[in-house]
């Protein structure tokens, strides 16, 4: 019998696929089969080496960027306030500016990289 999900040809008595893991339903006809191989085999093919044997991957990279003021703030609050803060606070400011936390934000950027399992090649999908 074959996979009713990879195509994979499996023994007679086989509950899961021992290709894809998926759980077997009673015998496909020969025409679901020809079916699941074709979707099988008309995914993504290697550049290098033109193999159907790839696999996709979604990369997460994840960057933290501090965040700074913009113009507007530096022309109508900070040119004054940071002179007054340093010169009637200067002991909170230097103890605000030691602890507390720089302002920061999370910059996440995603891409899915296909990787051919026979020659190793990869490139973004």
């Amino acid at each position: 019998m074959y996979c009713t999900n990879c195509g994979q040809y499996l023994p007679d008595d086989s509950r899961f696929c021992y290709d894809c893991g998926a759980l077997q339903q009673p015998a496909a006809t020969p025409r679901q089969v020809a079916t699941i191989q074709n979707q099988a085999h008309s995914g993504i093919t290697c550049p290098r080496c033109h193999s159907t044997n790839v696999n996709v991957q979604v990369i997460n990279q994840v960057q933290l960027q501090n965040v700074h003021h913009g113009c507007a703030w530096w022309l109508f609050v900070g040119w004054w306030w940071i002179p007054v803060k340093w010169i009637f606070f200067t002991v909170p400011a230097l103890i605000i500016k030691l602890f507390k936390p720089k302002k920061q934000r999370i910059v996440n950027h995603m891409h899915s990289t296909a990787v051919c399992q026979n020659c190793g090649h990869n490139w973004r999908v």
